[in-house]
């Protein structure tokens, strides 16, 4: 008999850690109830969209493993009810809903929001709190026998089987938005072909790569808290910049102003690809680059994507950015040798440390959304440098734009 994450994840969720929801979010509990219908659904239905490629059940798993289950599940109550430790758990779950709703995050949010009648200010509060708890009931059944580590097959079995609670239990708008049939076509292949961690994708599981999954799981420890007070902030574009004309003290690029990105045109690639890419976009700088011999991998010659957007003060992108990343992504497959690392940048407006961490969860973003096409994450790294190597001023408008922004570097090609 199939276990129901939903149920168990519920069972978690008593009347007294239902009330403190309520006054940490200051809705009622009738609408944080009606909520709650909405959101648990929909975090195991990213689940598990997130496990329909072996990029995404990487991902997971990498979670899983370094998830610590019973202090969630064991002591939820206490949590809430304290405010430090509270603030630090929603926190922790702010920084988890880029990685497991990926570009679903404002669909899921909204529809919440839309069934509950609350702002979606509380919605992103709730789905916060209940990550890491789905996250951890997900762990708690993955696990067997004590065993800390998680196979590949096991995790996609159990969640497969939530099919037909979420096809029961999802709300209508987001029954159409994943199929999992993905999920499905993956778990065959596993149960085939069974993988173990290290084996999947030919990535070992490292200390480094744990690491890696940790920071992104428990942002909360370099204090950021930054979802609470920026979700109603204006939506950020990054800009076009051109190859810099000139390198500030700290060996990084300075921008030139915004221009047209010029016409579609076809660029024809190793391998048999062709992009459909503007003339003076981020594609047809980083092709002249790599194809042009005489010019040398220089940590100081940086490209800004032109086309990639995230949601207001979040770090997860938009589904307009996906044709961009997908681009990059083809660029990498046509040339092999080419590795690349992702920097994140912002304004000077706000706290200098909530920046830094935004500019390094938007710059992870970009980096999954590259490694999601296929790429391999060893030829991709990224960095977060916040209100560092400004390339605009930032006293008006128009410079604060220029200066949120993401970048490219070649470090080999």
């Amino acid at each position: 008999m199939a276990v129901n994450l939903l149920e168990l994840t519920k069972g978690y969720i008593t009347k007294d850690v239902g009330l403190k929801i309520s006054a940490l979010t200051q809705e009622s509990t009738g609408d944080v109830q009606i909520a709650m219908l909405g959101a648990l659904p929909g975090l195991i239905g990213g689940i598990m969209n997130k496990a329909s490629t072996l990029g995404g059940v990487h991902d997971l798993i990498g979670l899983i493993n370094l998830n610590n289950e019973d202090y969630v599940l064991n002591g939820l109550g206490e949590i809430l009810a304290d405010e430090s430790r509270s603030k630090e758990f929603i926190s922790n779950g702010l920084s988890l809903l880029p990685i497991l709703l990926d570009l679903d995050l404002k669909t899921v949010t909204d529809s919440v929001s839309s069934s509950s009648g609350i702002k979606s200010y509380s919605v992103s509060t709730i789905l916060s709190i209940c990550a890491p708890i789905v996250l951890s009931v997900v762990a708690k059944n993955a696990k067997v026998n004590g065993v800390k580590s998680v196979e590949p097959v096991r995790l996609t079995s159990i969640l497969f089987e939530q099919k037909e609670f979420m096809l029961k239990y999802l709300p209508k708008d987001l029954n159409t938005l994943w199929n999992f049939k993905d999920l499905e076509e993956l778990n065959k292949s596993l149960i085939r072909n069974p993988l173990s961690e290290s084996e999947l994708e030919g990535k070992p599981t490292s200390t480094a790569a744990k690491i890696f999954f940790w920071i992104l799981a428990l942002l909360v420890l370099g204090g950021a808290f930054w979802g609470y007070k920026k979700l109603t902030k204006e939506e950020e574009t990054v800009v076009v910049e051109d190859v810099p004309g000139s390198i500030d003290s700290v060996n990084h690029s300075k921008g030139t102003p915004k221009r047209v990105l010029g016409q579609f045109v076809p660029k024809q690639l190793p391998k048999d690809i062709i992009l459909n890419v503007p003339e003076n976009g981020i594609e047809s700088k980083l092709i002249k680059f790599i194809e042009d011999s005489t010019q040398v991998v220089d940590r100081n010659i940086w490209f800004d994507f032109d086309r990639i957007t995230f949601e207001p003060g979040l770090a997860n992108l938009r589904k307009e950015s996906l044709e961009q990343i997908d681009n990059i992504s083809k660029i990498m497959r046509a040339f092999p040798n080419v590795n690349v690392k992702i920097g994140g940048y912002t304004d000077n407006t706000g706290d200098a440390a909530t920046n830094l961490t935004l500019s390094q969860s938007r710059a992870d973003a970009v980096k999954r959304g590259i490694i999601s096409k296929g790429i391999k994450s060893t030829r991709i790294s990224s960095e977060g440098y916040g209100i560092e190597h400004p390339v605009s001023t930032n006293n008006t408008e128009e410079g604060r734009a220029q200066n949120r922004r993401i970048a490219i570097n070649l470090t080999r090609k």
